[in-house]
């Protein structure tokens, strides 16, 4: 083992919490790679120059573990991965108004401006765009209004400003939390100010970025998607984790222990929800406990167990027509064909197998 070359395996995670944030923070997946000669690298942390990989999730990067946009855009391009499981933590998708708003229902939102995240580089997937638009449109169906009677506005982030408050999140890489007297709210300024200007009615936000939003007095909830019965399909719902096919050929081994260490995790995320929200802030910019927990509805970490269920499928399929319906996604593909459930099969047999020899000695 000695004199084996160290297998650097570089990862990328969005800060939706849940499992994949506990191996993360608390070292777990650095234990577990490092026993098969293997070092985990955040991608983060690397030269900013390949930031994009987190979208188009090209070599070398190995695991992207987050959003469904990213992944099933970076897939109908022809990057060559495979889907090896879902994750579905219920969190907070709202929509935003001004703490003084006339806005008192979702019928009120009839006519009014709302905004969509807009970028002035569009070679990249806007995942918040798409995200947003996905929200407002299952409420206003819920409402029956249609698109055609409210108003879209492109918001655009203060791009420097962003840039200035990245902010990493495992220990070893940039960048520090904000701190709330800063009032700076990640991703949201550009909203915030417009919202405040009477230039839009209203931002659609999701996680704990809209408790952040709350707490520092910037707007109120109209609505809240997971707090209610509408289909609850968006970005984050369900997460998608992600493998490069290559690296999963060579390295079947790490792919299988990265989906035991978050097996593991799920199970102890159960018996220690404080905890682990705690951790979670480690992972989501600006973050405090309060903001996490609040972002959460009862039962919310009963799909954090990475898994191909079906109905999860079946979410990343509407998910996957709906962007190529939207203009997200220019080509379409088969799901079931970039699905591949031996890893996690494997993962969970080593799994059990392992506390079975535990439990008998």
């Amino acid at each position: 083992m000695a004199d084996e070359k160290i297998r650097e395996v570089i990862v990328t995670r969005c800060p939706v919490s849940g499992a994949s944030e506990l191996v993360y923070q608390t070292g777990w997946l650095e234990e577990a790679y490092e026993k098969l000669n293997a070092k985990i690298v955040l991608l983060q942390s690397l030269d900013p120059s390949l930031r994009s990989l987190h979208t188009t999730q090209k070599p070398p990067l190995a695991f992207r573990d987050g959003g469904n946009v990213p992944p099933i855009w970076s897939h109908s391009k022809g990057t060559d991965t495979l889907l090896i499981g879902l994750s579905a933590v219920k969190q907070s998708h709202a929509i935003i108004v001004a703490p003084d708003s006339d806005i008192k229902s979702i019928q009120d939102l009839r006519g009014k401006r709302l905004a969509l995240p807009a970028r002035k580089d569009t070679s990249l997937v806007n995942a918040m765009r798409a995200m947003a638009l996905r929200g407002y449109l299952t409420v206003l169906e819920a409402a029956g209004i249609g698109r055609d009677e409210v108003t879209f506005v492109d918001s655009y982030p203060d791009e420097e400003l962003e840039k200035a408050h990245r902010f990493m999140g495992i220990k070893g890489t940039p960048g520090e939390q904000p701190k709330i007297e800063d009032n700076y709210v990640p991703t949201h300024m550009g909203d915030m100010k417009a919202l405040k200007e009477g230039k839009i009615d209203a931002f659609f936000s999701h996680r704990s970025l809209v408790y952040q939003v709350i707490s520092r007095g910037y707007g109120k909830i109209l609505i809240d998607i997971a707090d209610s019965d509408l289909p609850k399909v968006n970005n984050i719902y369900p997460s998608a984790i992600t493998v490069d096919r290559g690296f999963a050929e060579k390295n079947r081994d790490l792919v299988v222990t990265y989906l035991k260490e978050l097996l593991k995790a799920s199970d102890w995320e159960t018996t220690h929800r404080d905890e682990a929200i705690r951790l979670g802030t480690g992972g989501q910019f600006g973050a405090e406990y309060e903001h996490i927990r609040a972002s959460r509805p009862e039962g919310w970490d009963e799909r954090d167990k990475p898994n191909l269920d079906k109905d999860l499928v079946e979410l990343i399929r509407q998910q996957k027509d709906f962007l190529l319906k939207e203009g997200f996604i220019e080509n379409d593909f088969a799901v079931d064909a970039w699905i591949d459930d031996s890893f996690i099969k494997e993962a969970e047999e080593e799994l059990r197998k392992e506390r079975s020899l535990a439990n008998a000695s």
